[in-house]
């Protein structure tokens, strides 16, 4: 199947009327897709049928649905986005998940070198002072002042390991749509990327347990 057939599948699962003659489905198209299983995430596996390797995106996708809380959905409004509550976790925790995430990063970046703009990024992880610990709602004020060179060079890696031809691309959207986090969306489809290790689990697991984590002035700050 190929990327516009999958994707006039997916908008079929969407109760979307596309006619054969129409022009190429956009990825843009398909923004929200997973919010039409909240919260359970029932239905969902429809979505990797025609894939070849879609076991392995539904064993990720899975996860997301995981932390929504069903009592959330009972009211007049529901959540828009896979936001999860925060969790009474111990500080040592949630610092030992922020510099396993340094490592895991540092480990792919290394492994990749020869990249453009690996090796800076991987010698900023390496000057890395301190993971620190924010109190609630801190966290909001450390956005604007992010260190670009180590999201950028991530980036780039992502980008020079996808195949845009491929049926998994038109949920690129979809993906980032989850939670509006391109860290969150390269963990969810990590399978695709064919790169060793799994760099991005210790971010998804502080984002499961309701918290943030920014790359600033050569500090991981963790915080919700």
């Amino acid at each position: 199947m190929d990327k516009q057939s999958y994707a006039r599948y997916l908008l079929q699962l969407m109760e979307e009327e596309v006619e054969a003659t129409e022009g190429d489905v956009e990825d843009s198209a398909l923004y929200g897709y997973f919010q039409m299983y909240m919260p359970y995430g029932q239905g969902v596996e429809a979505t990797f049928e025609p894939l070849e390797d879609g076991h392995a995106y539904l064993q990720r996708i899975k996860q997301i649905y995981e932390l929504l809380d069903p009592e959330d959905f009972s009211g007049d409004t529901i959540p828009g986005y896979f936001n999860s509550k925060v969790k009474d976790v111990p500080h040592e925790a949630l610092r030992g998940l922020g510099e396993q995430f340094i490592k895991g990063l540092k480990e792919l970046l290394d492994e990749l070198a020869e990249g453009e703009g690996a090796d800076e990024a991987a010698a900023y992880l390496s000057s890395i002072e301190e993971v620190k610990l924010l109190s609630h709602g801190e966290i909001d004020g450390i956005r604007q002042s992010y260190d670009p060179e180590i999201y950028e060079a991530i980036f780039d890696v992502v980008s020079e390991h996808k195949d845009d031809d491929a049926p998994i691309e038109i949920l690129d959207e979809a993906y980032y749509s989850i939670a509006c986090d391109y860290w969150i969306s390269y963990y969810l489809q990590w399978h695709r990327y064919g790169l060793k290790g799994d760099p991005f689990a210790p971010y998804f697991e502080l984002y499961r347990l309701g918290y943030k984590a920014i790359f600033s002035e050569k500090i991981l700050y963790i915080g919700s």
